[in-house]
């Protein structure tokens, strides 16, 4: 049995149809209830060694939102867009919903922490600058701020 050369396919053919692994999808980020056929931001990761993928959360999917900037080596994620579907189990009476349509915006392959952006990717802004709507989190105002020596931002502002 020959390997696919694009192991990307092969995980996007695993995250079609992926559980969202909620009965009730909100945005974990303001709280807005999404429903079959909204569009969704979502954050799917698989553990080295492990068989399958799971989804950690959804965002909306008008992208406002700051996509996720830490990752985790050892593991492999992804941040995608689609939108939400249903899968209906006639045996069990139960619906499940899932990601359709998904496409890679992000992806931090197992091999490092650090993010590899898809310029190609469907998103009306560059995951790398993203939309500040939304007051700056205390951390990342610090990270992008602090010098490695500890000292002022600015030079002479004391």
């Amino acid at each position: 049995m020959t390997r696919p050369s694009d192991p990307q396919a092969v995980d996007l053919s695993q995250l079609t149809r992926i559980s969202l692994d909620t009965d009730h999808p909100i945005c974990q980020v303001c709280g807005q209830p999404l429903h079959e056929g909204d569009d969704i931001t979502a954050y799917a990761y698989r553990a080295a060694g492990e068989p399958a993928y799971a989804i950690g959360y959804v965002m909306c999917g008008s992208d406002t939102h700051e996509h996720p900037t830490v990752f985790t080596r050892g593991v492999r994620e992804y941040v995608l867009t689609g939108h939400i579907g249903t899968c209906s189990n006639t045996h069990t009476q139960s619906t499940t919903y899932v990601l359709h349509d998904p496409t890679a915006v992000v992806t931090s392959p197992t091999t490092t922490a650090e993010p590899q952006i898809h310029p190609d990717a469907p998103t009306p802004r560059d995951p790398t600058q993203p939309a500040r709507q939304e007051p700056t989190p205390l951390l990342t105002a610090v990270r992008e701020h602090a010098r490695s020596d500890g000292g002022s931002p600015h030079e002479g502002s004391e």
